[in-house]
């Protein structure tokens, strides 16, 4: 299986005027903006739509003079880029092609394995929740985020840990899980955001709130961690690269972007 790596620069002036048409951003609050780029996504490839994705700011400094650089998206898929593009120049909306910026469409493939013992350094954001039941009744099962769910035993006491540290433990189980071994990590951002989905009767609704404990919190945690691994099982290692880390992988979380190791 060949992944491959695609990097897009949508313009979010069309992005937001289409997925607002379509209600596909919340109505009020911070949104994620991660269903209406699944949405689009999916408009723009079917099937075949990269999952995980991310979206990523564009950097502080401006490029030249008078103009503001475009975000990216970046994301991978197991589909052949010529045959993506084959699919969105024949069903593509315009206005679709027009916010995804699908003229200047990149794409590479990475590499098939990373060796045993290699150090590779990565950025990912994620959704650092953990899934609880209700009254241990697994059909009430609600996720919250697993730095409050690890303070639980304190309450009302002070946290013999941070934030970064809760998130750097969860990020090692999941590497673990994976093939990979994590060196070491550093939270570089945290936020809350809101977060919307299908329910089961299609309609879009937002994804209930996780218990929150701390005062003015309004929603799920939105973490993006940077660090150095080193990939022990090649082989599940590649499978978590494709497949991406946590959960709400396909509504922009959970993408392993990597770079050189500092």
């Amino acid at each position: 299986m060949t992944l491959i790596l695609l990097q897009m620069r949508p313009a979010l002036g069309p992005l937001l005027r289409w997925a607002e048409r379509r209600k596909l951003v919340a109505a009020h609050g911070p949104d994620d903006l991660g269903y209406a780029l699944h949405a689009i996504l999916a408009a723009a490839f079917g099937e075949h739509a990269p999952k995980p994705f991310v979206l990523l700011d564009p950097p502080r400094r401006r490029e030249r003079p008078g103009a503001d650089p475009a975000p990216q998206l970046l994301g991978y898929t197991t589909r052949d880029a010529a045959a993506l593009r084959a699919h969105a120049a024949a069903f593509a909306e315009p206005e679709v092609a027009e916010a995804l910026g699908l003229d200047g469409l990149a794409a590479k493939a990475m590499p098939e394995r990373f060796p045993a013992g290699t150090r590779l350094g990565f950025r990912t954001r994620i959704r650092p929740t953990v899934r609880r039941d209700r009254d241990g009744d697994r059909t009430r099962t609600r996720e919250k985020d697993a730095y409050l769910a690890a303070l639980d035993p304190y309450e009302g006491q002070p946290a013999p840990f941070g934030r970064g540290e809760v998130y750097r433990d969860w990020l090692a189980r999941h590497l673990a899980a994976g093939g990979a071994e994590l060196e070491g990590a550093s939270l570089d951002a945290f936020r809350l955001t809101r977060s919307l989905r299908r329910g089961r009767e299609r309609h879009l609704a937002q994804i209930p709130l996780p218990s929150q404990k701390m005062k003015g919190a309004a929603g799920h945690p939105d973490a993006t961690v940077t660090g150095v691994l080193i990939v022990r099982d090649p082989e599940a290692f590649a499978a978590l690269l494709a497949r991406g880390i946590g959960r709400h992988r396909a509504f922009g979380f959970g993408m392993l972007l990597l770079r050189p190791p500092e």
